[in-house]
């Protein structure tokens, strides 16, 4: 470090960051700014930015760093990441390919290639690199674990064979992903209850790991952020806006990707947001859910809209999508700051949507870790629901994934006039190789539209029964 940085005042920056004082560590850097140009001090601000979604701002700051210093592959991989987040993941290939030139045994900068490839449907560009990861590293199955999420022809025997052996010698996150390539291994043998045992041993082993974050994150789903919007009731928000997003809902795994998708393929030009996250960050960078300031209330729906210009809303379109998963839990608040907004609620037949959430592993849905959480969040989308279609205050249109799939043709053609947009064969047809998709879904959703065969549930219902789940939809 510079003789010519004050180091005290560096140190009190590091320290802020790595506790998560974001605004703290922002109001000393924007003064230490004021006193020297360092390529370290945009450095630190572009992920101070970055932590409180200020992504152009976290952009800005990286790019005057660099041109301070010189690029390098650090920077250049950061920059990508940045990209990935405001929906450009062309941009975010440019400079991991050009980060990737720079150090090509970087692990993190390959993973960052292989899920920017996913996130356009280049797949065999991600499975090139995953093939290479493997090369390398043979004995981390994650890089197998993605392998067989492209092709089911990467579970050989050899490779089950040899996590058996040595299942019990790995370390934790090598556990997680050898539990889950025999959970695959046994769902295709059709041995539900052992693949339910490997599924719930993965799921276990991450919860383990991430306790602390998934309390936090339940509590606040579960308790705060239900309370802050009853409180919030009676708010009156002052909002001239003309946007007309479409929010498309549900619990993970029930069909939101694949109505986002349908809703996108239309005649009209909608822009797809996918899971934007946008409430949650605004909730979070302004520490909303700690108070009921009227300063801060009046001026939400501005930072609401702010923040989706910071990811990648281009401007061009009123209507956009965004589905992300905790949207419903914000929809009071949401019909206030948007008056146009039309609602779409996804619903899942429970058992098939409790596999489905089980089977995939979503690293930052942290409750989705907990069977016992992941049905009490259940019960309270399902409780949710029952009382908007009671209140009527909020209109939402309902699509069951079951019916969907089975007619998708007159389902999509009642969903387009609940829309108010202009239906066509190609929403059922066009198969949006073109859309972004950062999903788990991001590979089936691409896919023809296929009926849905709900007779493998009664196989899952007595196992879930015997894990002492009781609850009135899982039957």
């Amino acid at each position: 470090m510079s003789n010519n940085i004050n180091n005290s005042k560096f140190d009190k920056i590091t320290q802020l960051i790595e506790i998560g004082e974001y605004h703290k560590a922002l109001e000393l850097l924007v003064l230490l700014k004021k006193e020297l140009n360092h390529f370290l001090i945009h450095w630190y601000l572009g992920h101070v930015y970055f932590k409180l979604h200020k992504y152009l701002e976290a952009i800005n700051q990286i790019k005057k760093s660099i041109d301070l210093k010189s690029e390098d592959s650090l920077n250049l991989n950061f920059l990508g990441e940045i990209y990935l987040e405001i929906n450009e993941p062309n941009q975010a290939i440019k400079f991991f390919n050009q980060a990737y030139k720079l150090d090509n045994q970087n692990n993190s900068i390959i993973l960052n290639l292989i899920k920017a490839n996913l996130n356009i449907n280049n797949v065999q560009m991600s499975e090139k690199y995953l093939n290479l990861l493997t090369k390398r590293n043979p004995s981390i199955y994650s890089y197998h674990y993605g392998l067989i999420n492209i092709s089911k022809r990467y579970l050989t025997d050899k490779l089950v064979d040899e996590i058996k052996k040595n299942i019990n010698d790995q370390n934790n996150d090598n556990k997680i992903y050898s539990n889950l390539i025999l959970a695959k291994k046994s769902e295709i043998d059709k041995d539900y209850k052992l693949e339910m045992k490997y599924l719930q041993n993965a799921h276990e082993l991450y919860n383990k790991s991430k306790s602390n974050l998934l309390e936090q994150q339940f509590n606040y789903y579960n308790d705060f952020l239900p309370k802050f919007i009853k409180n919030c009731k009676n708010l009156k928000i002052n909002s001239n806006t003309k946007l007309n997003p479409i929010f498309i809902m549900g619990l993970p795994r029930s069909g939101t990707t694949l109505v986002e998708r349908i809703i996108v393929s239309g005649k009209n030009k909608v822009q797809s947001l996918g899971e934007t996250d946008v409430f949650d960050k605004v909730f979070f960078s302004n520490q909303i859910i700690n108070t009921l300031d009227n300063d801060i209330l009046a001026d939400l729906h501005q930072k609401i809209i702010d923040q989706y210009s910071n990811q990648g809303y281009s401007g061009l379109n009123l209507k956009f999508t965004d589905k992300s998963i905790a949207n419903f839990l914000y929809i009071d608040l949401i019909s206030k700051i948007f008056p146009n907004a039309k609602f779409v609620y996804c619903l899942r037949n429970p058992v098939a949507n409790l596999i489905g959430l089980s089977r995939s592993f979503l690293p930052n849905v942290y409750w989705s870790h907990s069977i016992k959480k992941t049905c009490e969040m259940f019960n309270n989308y399902f409780k949710k629901l029952d009382e908007i279609k009671k209140d009527k205050s909020i209109k939402i249109h309902v699509i069951e994934l079951e019916h969907l799939t089975n007619d998708p043709e007159n389902v999509s053609k009642e969903l387009f006039k609940f829309l108010d947009l202009d239906w066509s064969i190609d929403c059922v047809q066009d198969y949006s190789n073109d859309l972004i998709v950062k999903t788990a879904s991001n590979l089936q959703v691409r896919k023809e539209i296929k009926k849905h065969d709900l007779s493998y549930t009664s196989n899952y219902l007595k196992i879930f029964k015997d894990m002492g789940l009781n609850y009135d939809w899982l039957s």
